[in-house]
Formats: C-alpha cells, sequence, structure tokens
C-alpha cells in the first residue's frame, strides 16, 4: 500500500484547505483519472478532476500512465491542483489569472490562436516565476507570442515581451512539467536571440567531486538539489531540498529583487531544514547565497545568524585537514565546532 495525499478544498463551505492522506495499491489504477474514480467510491465528499494537476509539486496529466510517475516519485503521491491558492473545489480552480495574461494579445489573435493558448495552461501554472513577480507575462503567453511571431505584429509582440515584466526573467521549467519543457525553452531562446541576450553560463557541479566526508559525519548539510550518484552512500548527511527553482544568479542583471527572492526561499529553507550549513554546488549559487547573503536577509526580513555556507571546494579542504584561506572572506561566518 503507497500514502496518496489528495488536496480537500470547497470555496463554498471551507475555511482552510487540508491534505486528506489515502492508503492504496497505485499498481491497481492505470492513470489519476481510475485511482480519484476510486476515491470518489470511498469517498463521496471528494470531486474527481480530469485535465492537469500537480504531482509532488510537478504539473502532470491525469492521463499520464500511474506507473511512470510511481517510476518518478517513489511511494508517495501529494497530489494538488494547479493552484492551491486558486482553489474551487478540490483539484478544480479558477483560471481568470490565466486568461487575463491573454488580453494582451487578444487583438491580433484569432479562435485558433485562443485555443493554442489555452492548451498551454499547464506552462503558466507549472512557472514559479509569476509567483514572485505577478506582472510577469506568463509562459504561456511567451509560448503564444512564439507562434504568432514574424506576422505582421512582430513589432507589437517583441514590445510586449521586452519589457521588465518579459522573456528577460523567463526561466526553463524542466522540472515542473512531467516529460519537460522543450517548447518554452525553445521558445526563451528564440526571442532572447532576437533581443541580443547572450545565453547563461552552464554551471557545473561540483558535489560530484566529493569522495569522502568522514569527517563530517555529524553534520548535516543542505543542498539546493538532489544528491548526485557520488554522494548515495553518503545521503544520512545530506539534507536534499529538491527546490524546483533556480539559484537566481542568471537573473542578476535582470531582475535583482526577484533573483533576490529566489536564493531567499532557498537560503531560508535550508536554514529551517536543520542544516548545519548549506553546500553550494557551484561559485554562482555560492556567490548569491554568501556574497549576497545580507540582501537576501533583507529581502525575507529574517536573520541567518549562525549559518554559513561552504563550496565543495571547502569542503573537500577541510575534509583532507586543510583551512582554506577563503573561509575568512566569507560574508556568513563560518562555525565548525563539530569538526
Amino acid at each position: 500500500m503507497q500514502r496518496v495525499e489528495i488536496f480537500r478544498f470547497d470555496a463554498k463551505r471551507d475555511v482552510l484547505a487540508y491534505f486528506k492522506p489515502y492508503f492504496l495499491e497505485i499498481s491497481d489504477f492505470t492513470n489519476l483519472n481510475e485511482l480519484f474514480a476510486h476515491v470518489k467510491s470511498i469517498d463521496p465528499y471528494f470531486s474527481p478532476f480530469d485535465g492537469f494537476v500537480k504531482v509532488n509539486g510537478v504539473v502532470v496529466n491525469t492521463a499520464q500512465p500511474l506507473a511512470n510517475l510511481a517510476q518518478k516519485f517513489r511511494d508517495e503521491l501529494c497530489i494538488a491542483p494547479l493552484s492551491q491558492k486558486r482553489a474551487v473545489l478540490d483539484l478544480a480552480i479558477n483560471d481568470d489569472d490565466f486568461w487575463a495574461k491573454f488580453e494582451s494579445f487578444a487583438s491580433f489573435c484569432k479562435k485558433a490562436d485562443k485555443e493554442l493558448y489555452a492548451s498551454f495552461k499547464p506552462y503558466f501554472y507549472a512557472d514559479f516565476v509569476i509567483e514572485y513577480e505577478p506582472n510577469f507575462i506568463g509562459a504561456a503567453a511567451i509560448m503564444l507570442a512564439h507562434h504568432l511571431y514574424k506576422n505582421e505584429k512582430n513589432d507589437e509582440i517583441l514590445k510586449l515581451l521586452s519589457t521588465k515584466y518579459g522573456v528577460l526573467i523567463a526561466c526553463e521549467l524542466d522540472d515542473l512539467l512531467f516529460g519537460g519543457s522543450e517548447i518554452y525553452n525553445e521558445a526563451i531562446k528564440s526571442f532572447k536571440e532576437i533581443l541580443g541576450v547572450k545565453p547563461a553560463k552552464k554551471h557545473e557541479n561540483e558535489l560530484e567531486k566529493i569522495e569522502k566526508l568522514s569527517k563530517f559525519k555529524e553534520f548535516k548539510i543542505a543542498i539546493k538539489d538532489r544528491l548526485p550518484a557520488n554522494l548515495s552512500d553518503l545521503r544520512a548527511n545530506f539534507i536534499e531540498l529538491d527546490i524546483k527553482i533556480p539559484c537566481g544568479y542568471d537573473l542578476l542583471k535582470v531582475d535583482e529583487e526577484l533573483a533576490y527572492k529566489l536564493a531567499s526561499k532557498i537560503i531560508f529553507s535550508a536554514f529551517d531544514s536543520g542544516a548545519d550549513f548549506l553546500l553550494a554546488s557551484n561559485e554562482a549559487e555560492f556567490h548569491i547565497f554568501d556574497t549576497l547573503a545580507k540582501k537576501l536577509e533583507r529581502s525575507a526580513n529574517r536573520s541567518l545568524q549562525d549559518f554559513y555556507v561552504l563550496r565543495a571546494s571547502e569542503l573537500m579542504a577541510l575534509e583532507n585537514g586543510e583551512i582554506p584561506n577563503s573561509l575568512k572572506e566569507h560574508v556568513l561566518k563560518v562555525g565548525l565546532v563539530n569538526l
């Protein structure tokens, strides 16, 4: 039996939403639609939903084979609507915010274009940028613009996308859509090239270079993403935040405030997790989490007192009995009392 939690809320009756647990054999059902029908049979107050939902934070079609979901998400499934804030009845939502972003394009769209925009709804609600910057044009609008571009409205389309709330603050959504977001990535890339924006530099995951942690057995180490395979035997040492948003470094030149919001979300999640420190997987993460730490504190209106960030190279040096000179330059002072 697997634990399946399903979001429950009736806007007409409930004050607070909650996740209700069910214990089911996931392999008994072909997809979420079948699972929802079964839940309805044992819980008549549940309202089944056919379309797109979020499973463990990832947007999924309810027709997606459950075997695929079980393989990706392991044993536990947490099923929520595309937007918990806009929930109407269990997994159904009010999508007025989605259609509001279409209005800027309505004057030069045909019925087929509007229908195409409707099909991009999963991308709109998978996107995290709009949660931190409500004025963002939205992933669905960028995809529609990509479809419309090269017609007689090119100038109007570029004008909409080149504002501070346009494509320059768009981020890839690969980890937030089941099966990835190649279409959206291509739209972002295409418009940034048109606007003369250089592609962001790929940052190496330096955690893959770590070989041992014998001196850190008593430490709890937070990392932003999932643990790389080379550290699987050391899983007990790590707290995998598995946060599916970027660290914000690549947004610093276009929207500092948004960059700080993203970075502060991550570092304070690490702080609240009970970890001793956050381990940066590359120099970009270290820069925004440590060098800019004071700005992150102001952004979140919180303090990072007694918390700190280490580079992977510094961790390895300490493991080998060396004290890196770079520790003196940290904004968040390193405390290693357990070492």
